[in-house]
């Protein structure tokens, strides 16, 4: 009987497609690998990206600013040029009470340069793919990138005319609330 089941499963491996029939994958390996995958996505912090949610277009970066302070209270607020050394047109940034981290609000005459000047960011600081938190994504009409730099994190989002880009520790909340808020006032 044993001979019996030997011959069905050397049968079952030469007539099944894919990589097991070949010898190439034992169920153990392909077991280690999900098991792997898996870890390394919850590690990485993987998880269905937020569609990210903007101001109206009537609003102006200030407007933009001061509908957050509903939720936050605002501390200082001023006029930007850019992140680091990119050029990102005008904007402005804001600091609120209760957040480690900055706010910055963009906002374009065209579409097409919200998504111009957020590549320019993913081009400068996503060289790195394979940090631990590391998520570009970009679905033509709008994109999400974060990482972890040194001891920040960096969120980048285009969406329509508007460029958001969020920096700080510990803000993963902090740009939830924001994209709520964006989103109720756009509804």
């Amino acid at each position: 009987m044993l001979v019996h089941e030997k011959g069905v499963n050397e049968e079952l491996r030469k007539t099944s497609p894919g990589f097991l029939s070949t010898g190439f994958l034992s169920n153990r390996t392909l077991e280690l690998m999900i098991v792997f995958t898996l870890l390394l996505c919850l590690l990485s912090s993987c998880s269905v990206p937020f569609i990210p949610q903007v101001p109206p277009s009537s609003y102006s970066t200030e407007a933009a600013i001061n509908v957050l302070s509903s939720k936050y209270y605002l501390l200082d607020s001023g006029f930007i040029n850019g992140f680091g050394d990119i050029l990102l047109g005008d904007g402005k940034y804001a600091v609120f009470d209760g957040v480690d981290g900055i706010l910055m609000v963009f906002r374009y005459e065209n579409k097409d340069d919200s998504k111009e000047k957020w590549s320019q960011i993913t081009s400068k600081y996503g060289k790195n793919p394979l940090k631990l938190k590391y998520m570009k994504i970009n679905m033509g009409t709008y994109g999400i990138f974060t990482i972890r730099l040194e001891n920040t994190d960096l969120y980048a989002w285009y969406k329509e005319n508007w460029l958001i880009v969020i920096t700080g520790d510990k803000i993963d909340q902090f740009i939830q609330d924001v994209n709520d808020i964006y989103k109720a006032i756009s509804s």
